[in-house]
């Protein structure tokens, strides 16, 4: 029987995040012992108690055969526990994969030094500028960026690596054929060009909430070090931390002002042993004479400043922060507030610069250019109101001006409308 099914098999049997393949694969020695392996063999393994004890027994391998040419027909790569240029990084945890299938250059995970950077959803002003900035240098010094893909800090930490030219590692919590969050399609693309896209979930899982948590341990065990950038208390991102701390890597974080929401969870990490980290030079400090090389502090000399919000616009990186200058996920349309009400006569009335002014108290001659160009009744593309007199930094600080006081909505695709 083709091996590579076989592999597919067992992947699809032994729940993700257990250390049932790793029993496994230590007491029968190969995926052909495993599959000959009868019920009680497997039960005096792994025990009779554990949910994949019926998938093993069960011999069939027609799905693994389906995902298998589903892989073969869309150029999916599938590198098994077996290869070689399975991460050895990933054979030394207690609970590996016993596959990734991904997309892009699978790279010599043993050449590189590889830092994942995690963090919150809802990363703030500052956690998005530190997230791209930290990530940047240490992609601009020869580190690899290795985190999630979702939107937050892991969206802006890969661009910060892809602004630098760097090679960025995508870890999925879904099929390698399903894109989420959706607004990532672009970002994907680009993670692929130089590095790659990964997930040991089957072609078509959908990104179930449990999934997460287990593909942390994928993300902190290629990495020799795992920062992380802001988050809650409770945030995913210390499920993160912990597989690192277990898996005997250095975890860092950013500090963040007590009694900030975002700030609880980095704050707790240093105090309970954490590292402190404000720049990629506390990492690449650290370890930079066991690195083989691999890390030049030097070229953070070299490395110039860039606008985070150019390149998250670049790779299309939704950034949900409380001013989120590039998305703004749609809501449904809900009853407005009594602050928010306003006649039709009013908002038409705006039309009149006299009494634009007066609603707009407080706003800049730029922020009410901005709007004049924006259709009373339709919608327009930010790009169409950037002009010689406005740069597209000047409109997308005029945008939020004006969405902070409702008097825009922002819209998919990088549009936007009047709200008033």
């Amino acid at each position: 029987m083709n091996g590579q099914v076989l592999w597919i098999w067992l992947s699809l049997a032994c729940t993700p995040g257990t250390e049932n393949f790793g029993k496994l694969i230590n007491s029968f020695g190969s995926v052909e012992g495993i599959y000959s392996a009868d019920e009680d063999e497997i039960a005096a393994v792994i025990g009779k108690k554990t949910n994949d004890l019926a998938s093993l027994k069960d011999k069939n391998t027609d799905k693994a055969k389906d995902i298998f040419e589903f892989c073969t027909t869309k150029n999916i790569g599938i590198v098994k526990y077996s290869d070689p240029e399975f991460p050895s990084s990933l054979k030394f945890i207690s609970n590996p994969p016993v596959l990734l299938y991904y997309r892009g250059i699978f790279p010599d995970f043993n050449s590189l030094f590889c830092v994942s950077v995690v963090g919150t959803r809802r990363l703030s002003e500052y956690g998005l500028k530190n997230a791209f900035s930290i990530s940047r240098d240490l992609a601009g010094a020869g580190a690899t960026v290795v985190s999630g893909m979702a939107i937050g800090v892991d969206g802006v930490a890969h661009a910060g690596a892809l602004s630098a030219g760097g090679i960025t590692i995508a870890v999925l919590g879904s099929g390698i054929d399903v894109c989420y969050p959706s607004d990532h399609k672009l970002l994907a693309r680009e993670i692929v060009k130089r590095g790659c896209v990964i997930t040991e979930y089957a072609p078509g899982t959908k990104p179930e909430r449990n999934n997460f948590p287990n593909r942390n341990r994928i993300i902190s065990g290629l990495s020799k070090a795992t920062l992380v950038i802001e988050g809650k208390e409770k945030s995913g991102a210390l499920i993160t931390a912990r597989h690192a701390k277990k898996q005997e890597r250095t975890v860092y974080a950013l500090p963040g002002n007590v009694g900030n929401a975002n700030s609880e969870l980095t704050n707790l990490l240093i105090k309970n042993g954490a590292k402190l980290c404000v720049s990629a030079d506390d990492i690449i400090r650290d370890f930079e004479a066991v690195s083989e090389g691999l890390l030049n502090p030097f070229k953070l000399s070299e490395m110039e400043s860039a606008d985070a919000y150019e390149f998250l616009k670049r790779f299309s990186v939704s950034a949900v922060t409380s001013n989120d200058r590039i998305f703004r996920r749609s809501k449904k349309k809900s009853e407005p507030e009594a602050t928010d009400v306003k006649t039709k006569q009013e908002a038409v009335s705006i039309e009149n610069p006299e009494s634009l002014q007066k609603a707009m108290q407080g706003f800049d001659t730029e922020a009410l250019a901005i709007y004049k160009k924006i259709p009373l009744n339709g919608e327009c593309s930010i790009e169409s109101l950037v002009d010689s007199s406005l740069s597209l930094r000047k409109v997308m600080k005029g945008l939020l001006t004006l969405e902070m006081g409702r008097f825009i909505v922002m819209l998919p695709g990088e549009k936007v409308k009047r709200n008033l």
